[in-house]
């Protein structure tokens, strides 16, 4: 049996919410190293229709996963578009859909990730998986040396995409956090 989903436009299937990027230490000395660490969460439909039922309707429809590509930039704020980011990371997740024998999975069909660190995760319930695949964490370092002496802006730009598959349709997201104001001696 084929389950459906109501079409929506493509600015609906998800957005990205909770950017947030942090710096340790805030305050630092020119030779210092700078840790950033920038968070976000995917939410919409896309991650929505990730559960198992649809998991199980994708298994049957020959549709074996889920591929997202990531995008994390770190850039100084207010500088021009054109402007090479200060760090840039792309990866990708991927959630593979299988069939089980497990008896503490209470399913026919399940699925595991495969992160960009080449691990394998199985999640134990739907939420657990939908953090896995839709919630990142990334971290950077910086020589403070690199931005400078004085007061600087910083901020991050996120961006995901994905394809097209049984729960959902091909789309990509985008946001940016709120700015960050460092200080280097």
């Amino acid at each position: 049996m084929q389950k459906s989903i109501v079409k929506q436009d493509a600015g609906s299937w998800a957005r990205i919410e909770q950017v947030t990027v942090k710096c340790s230490p805030q305050k630092a000395k020119i030779d210092d190293n700078l840790a950033f660490t920038v968070g976000f969460r995917l939410d919409g439909v896309v991650r929505r229709n990730f559960h198992q039922k649809f998991w199980e309707a994708a298994y049957d429809q020959h549709d074996g996963g889920l591929r997202m590509a990531f995008r994390v930039e770190l850039r100084k704020s207010g500088v021009r578009l054109l402007a090479k980011p200060l760090k840039e990371e792309k990866f990708v997740r991927r959630a593979v859909f299988f069939w089980t024998r497990n008896p503490e999975i209470p399913h026919r069909v399940w699925m595991t990730v495969a992160t960009e660190f080449e691990t394998i995760l199985y999640p134990k319930t739907e939420e657990e998986a939908r953090e896995m695949m839709f919630n990142v964490t990334r971290s950077f370092e910086l020589s403070a040396s690199a931005l400078g002496k004085g007061n600087h802006n910083l901020g991050a730009s996120v961006s995901a995409k994905w394809g097209k598959h049984v729960f959902t349709e091909r789309g990509e997201a985008s946001g940016k956090s709120p700015s960050l104001k460092i200080q280097i001696a």
